[in-house]
């Protein structure tokens, strides 16, 4: 009798444990998961924000130019800063470089950009720093933007410094008067590339690129409704 008396307390005393262990095991689980929740909530408010908040992509030293055209299938359409119409324009060209936070770490076009030597002339006519060389015509579709500046402009890096000719044995800074890029007929972001008529040292301007990401299907919608 006295056996089971003590078989019965070693029971007691292994469910009490038992009971115990399962009890903090539980806990331990509402811990994790509570973590986990908590974990998995600030990511996805991250994520929210980060598909919320917009930067603008485009070279921050692109500034205002002296006339703006648009070639199209359609046609070609002109606009200055003096049209009533261009502030409308204006902020359409402006809001296609605009692009979420998210997307540009996915793209790694945070703000930043990198600057190409593509060595290809740019003008037809470098004397007159006019017209489109046929090494240019081969990047650019029917739809495009022209940029001019009707004085010299300076082809600076992101983080500020003057770029300076890859060829030349003397650094010089590269200046540029015209900027052309594709524009798109279909609505989404896609890489866009500037492309600039730079000059340095010699008569003959060479084709430089600076390449993001970008919408620019509200310009061509703009101008075709024009």
């Amino acid at each position: 009798m006295e056996e089971l008396t003590t078989a019965q307390t070693k029971n007691k005393v292994l469910e009490t444990v038992n009971d115990e262990y399962l009890r903090k095991r539980k806990r331990n689980r509402k811990i994790i998961y509570s973590c986990l929740s908590l974990f998995i909530f600030a990511i996805a408010v991250v994520i929210i924000v980060l598909a919320c908040v917009r930067i603008d992509l485009k070279p921050y030293f692109l500034s205002e130019p002296t006339t703006i055209t648009v070639e199209t299938s359609e046609g070609s359409y002109e606009v200055v800063p003096s049209d009533s119409n261009f502030d409308t324009f204006n902020e359409i060209y402006e809001n296609s470089f605009n692009s979420s936070i998210l997307t540009s770490l996915f793209t790694g076009h945070l703000g930043s950009y990198s600057i190409e030597y593509g060595g290809g002339y740019f003008y037809s006519d470098d004397d007159n720093r006019t017209g489109i060389d046929g090494d240019l015509q081969e990047y650019l579709t029917e739809n495009y933007v022209h940029l001019y500046y009707s004085q010299p402009q300076s082809l600076r890096n992101a983080d500020g410094s003057q770029y300076t000719a890859p060829f030349s044995t003397v650094a010089g800074a590269i200046y540029y008067q015209d900027v052309y890029f594709n524009i798109s007929s279909t609505d989404g972001e896609q890489d866009l590339t500037f492309y600039f008529g730079g000059f340095y040292g010699e008569p003959d301007a060479r084709i430089y690129t600076i390449t993001i990401r970008a919408n620019t299907y509200d310009i061509y919608q703009f101008v075709v409704g024009e």
